[in-house]
């Protein structure tokens, strides 16, 4: 049983909070915040793992409202190309040199950013060929570097859609996404009966974070929803420099 009143899972506790908050008002940047905080308290292996199980945990209550909300066929198609992409990127990670990678896809997301900021946007629904590409891209990002979110972030964000189907997209996208990278931890024997109680203390944590950020969701402005997002996405492209 963990100590629920030591510094380090107190502090787990507070970060898992935030992170839930994010998550469930924007519907996406809770590994952003969990997962170096985890990493740097347990250690990479069980940090990746707990944040994965959270991110999981976080959603639940939140699939409800934003499954009638959700293009089943567009998340399909995102969720083939990202697991082709996924292979792709691990043997990238084994072939490449990982500081210019992360220099090129802090870049690649910065300029990303600053396209949406200023406005641009595309027009109709995009095509299956996008959709494989936006999705492909993420699968390829989440092997290399564990960054599946932002292509699929700026994927919606530079739509028509409103931001109530952009934040029900991007949920449900994550489900899926992390369910099955954490069922990949549990088929190599990384997730441990310790981390699982870990992570089940933590749930209560990042459950009222996730439900406190649903409420305050329909508060918020579409432009400030959309502000929200390129921050996230700014903070994860110096992060991944930085971490």
């Amino acid at each position: 049983m963990p100590d629920l009143l030591s510094l380090p899972f107190l502090i787990a506790a507070a970060v898992a909070v935030v992170a839930g908050m994010v998550r469930g008002f924007a519907g996406f940047g809770a590994a952003m915040l969990m997962t170096p905080v985890f990493s740097a308290l347990y250690g990479p292996g069980i940090g990746v793992a707990l944040c994965l199980m959270l991110e999981v945990i976080v959603a639940l209550p939140l699939l409800p409202r934003a499954v009638a909300h959700v293009d089943w066929r567009r998340i399909g198609l995102l969720l083939v190309a990202a697991a082709a992409g996924v292979p792709v990127g691990n043997v990238t990670l084994t072939r490449i040199a990982p500081e210019p990678m992360r220099w090129a896809i802090s870049g690649i997301v910065l300029a990303a950013v600053a396209l949406l900021a200023s406005g641009w946007r595309y027009h109709g629904k995009p095509r299956p060929a996008a959709t494989l590409v936006a999705g492909g891209i993420s699968g390829f990002l989440n092997g290399l570097s564990g960054m599946a979110g932002p292509p699929i972030a700026f994927y919606y964000l530079a739509g028509k859609d409103s931001v109530e189907r952009v934040r029900a997209n991007l949920t449900t996208y994550f489900v899926f996404v992390d369910a099955a990278a954490l069922s990949a931890f549990v088929a190599r024997d990384l997730v441990r009966w310790e981390t699982g109680l870990e992570g089940l203390c933590l749930a209560p944590a990042v459950l009222a974070g996730g439900l406190l950020g649903e409420r305050l969701f329909p508060l918020a402005s579409e432009g400030f929803y959309r502000r929200l997002a390129l921050g996230l996405l700014v903070a994860v492209a110096i992060g991944a420099l930085i971490l």
